[in-house]
């Protein structure tokens, strides 16, 4: 079954990310994908189920690549290993899939709170909360930490994330990634990595 779920996913990804909610239908995502139209509805008995469940798949492979991040190292201090973290995030969130998939959070949650609350659940709310934990482990109170955590992840995705979902990312935007990092590690501690 879950097997059957993820490979209709992996199908169904590109459909999504390409032509956004409103331009999607599951019989398209059935003819496309190559999938038997029972198989996809007795999976994904609509379009805003079949989406949800794409959301928490690409989030959760996000999540991945930032834990299984080759530079992570739980020996390096705290303000090292949030810089790590930081790198890892920001690097998985600037490629092209997930660029898409936040632009289409954006343009349709909205519409479907339940879009945007799996997309928080599944992704901004578990790196928070990895951020928080790092925060606590290097000093940060426990009552601050998750505000904190808030605004170390805003401040290192900053304007060059900003251009990057817009679609109009700059050469040198990966010295600002670089720069926003370093602010961001300095906030939540008060030192630069």
């Amino acid at each position: 079954m879950a097997e059957k779920r993820a490979s209709i996913l992996r199908a169904a990804r590109p459909i999504l990310l390409r032509d956004g909610f409103g331009g999607t239908t599951l019989d398209r995502v059935a003819a496309e994908g190559g999938i038997n139209k029972m198989t996809l509805y007795r999976h994904f008995p609509n379009k805003e189920a079949l989406f949800e469940g794409l959301v928490i798949a690409m989030c959760e492979n996000m999540r991945e690549e930032i834990e299984n991040a080759p530079f992570a190292d739980i020996q390096k201090p705290a303000p090292d290993r949030l810089a790590d973290e930081l790198r890892a995030f920001t690097s998985v969130v600037i490629e092209p899939d997930a660029l898409a998939l936040y632009r289409l959070i954006v343009a349709d949650g909205w519409r479907f709170p339940n879009l945007s609350r799996a997309f928080d659940q599944s992704g901004m709310r578990v790196i928070r909360q990895r951020i928080a934990q790092l925060l606590e482990a290097g000093g940060v109170p426990a009552n601050r930490s998750r505000q904190v955590a808030g605004e170390v992840v805003a401040l290192s995705l900053g304007d060059a994330y900003q251009r990057a979902a817009l679609g109009i990312a700059e050469e040198s935007d990966d010295e600002a990634y670089a720069q926003q990092i370093e602010a961001a590690v300095t906030h939540g501690f008060g030192r630069p990595a």
